[in-house]
């Protein structure tokens, strides 16, 4: 909804016992937003985020200890047998039980306090877009990438958002694939996930990163990536109660999350995506219908009670031809006036259109100029929230 991949000191660690480690106990518990409600007025303001309450599971399967992740059997459909549940959580543990025998190595990787760190190695951006790119995160900041059907560039963007956060900043980004069609960003990430968020759902806070970090998949631009499922049948199976149970796991490990959501906005996952979301980034094509569309749905989900998080959000108008577009932007910008923050565009890409992994060192420098411009003003939107 961008440029040459770089060196990532938080690679996941190097167990001597392949099998992931179930996450140790922690509070699981997901803060509370500052602000008031949504307004109904579309006026610019706080979004109240929706409580995520902690599902409290049961005692965990015992681990098979020597056996490969791939060794494990298949986990049956959630009609047939429930998730295998974490670790009962304490209120407020009082001493975190040590995980397990992590190797103590790369100084690096004790630098994974993740709000208000800037990059130290990663090249910046220039001007004012590189130092809103690069500015302290006081809180998790969640962004969800929407839209009205697909083909309308909202995986693209994603990927792009993540990668340009994840290449910016010295602090870990999580892609979380919230579509229930087993849609493309596995392919447009270019990565081979061997778990996915069911594995996480319901088992609390680990408490540590290093914890987490191998149930993730990991982009070559840093991005940590969980997808809804591996395979069709999983996904279909990603609703608003996984949503809720596995943000309970991972949400203040991130200090940026970018939600790649399914097409279309109605339904119980949708809502609880828009009610976790700071600020949102709609997706659509340069055409008549798909503004005329856009326009419609935002209006639709501010007279739902998110009239704050509307006027807080982003159009993006993505594959915009340099000539030839049938579409004035300009006016279409002004219409967008007073709904939300603007109407930004992102111009086609023949990298883009191969609808293959994508390489941000592959595209034009136009392309990289407005998704790096797209990604400082969502993140602005996100952090004023």
């Amino acid at each position: 909804m961008g440029p040459t991949p770089r060196s990532h000191p938080r690679e996941g660690p190097n167990l001597s016992n392949p099998t992931p480690p179930a996450p140790p106990p922690g509070d699981g518990r997901t803060p509370k937003r500052k602000g008031g409600r949504h307004s109904f007025d579309g006026r610019a303001g706080d979004t109240q985020m929706i409580q995520l309450p902690t599902i409290t599971p049961t005692a965990p399967e015992p681990d098979r200890a020597g056996a490969p992740p791939s060794a494990l059997p298949d986990r049956p459909p959630i009609a047939s047998q429930p998730r295998p549940p974490g670790p009962q959580l304490p209120p407020q543990p009082a001493d975190r039980p040590e995980g397990p025998a992590f190797p103590k190595k790369k100084p690096r990787q004790q630098r994974l306090r993740l709000f208000g760190r800037k990059v130290s190695g990663a090249p910046q951006p220039e001007g004012s877009e590189g130092s809103v790119l690069s500015a302290p995160i006081r809180s998790p900041r969640r962004i969800a990438v929407v839209g009205l059907k697909g083909g309308v560039g909202k995986t693209t963007l994603s990927v792009l958002l993540a990668g340009i956060y994840s290449r910016v900043r010295d602090e870990p980004v999580l892609l979380l694939d919230a579509d229930p069609t087993f849609g493309s960003l596995l392919l447009r990430s270019g990565v081979a996930p061997t778990h996915s968020a069911r594995d996480l759902a319901g088992r609390g806070d680990p408490g540590d990163f290093a914890v987490l970090a191998p149930y993730l998949a990991r982009s070559a631009n840093g991005a940590w990536i969980l997808p809804s499922g591996l395979d069709p049948g999983q996904s279909a199976r990603f609703d608003e109660e996984t949503f809720v149970s596995t943000m309970d796991v991972v949400h203040r490990h991130f200090p940026i999350t970018v939600t790649d959501c399914g097409a279309g906005l109605s339904g119980g996952l949708m809502r609880q995506l828009l009610g976790g979301a700071h600020t949102l980034v709609f997706a659509t094509s340069p055409s008549i219908d798909g503004l005329t569309a856009t326009h419609a749905g935002l209006q639709w989900i501010a007279e739902r009670g998110f009239g704050a998080l509307v006027a807080n959000s982003y159009v993006a108008v993505t594959a915009v031809r340099r000539r030839g577009i049938p579409v004035d932007l300009d006016a279409a910008a002004r219409k967008f006036d007073g709904r939300c923050r603007g109407l930004l565009s992102v111009p086609d890409d023949p990298h883009l259109e191969a609808g293959a992994r994508i390489d941000q060192s592959e595209l034009t420098q136009q392309t990289t100029d407005s998704m790096l411009h797209l990604a400082a003003q969502v993140l602005q939107a996100a952090q004023r929230a």
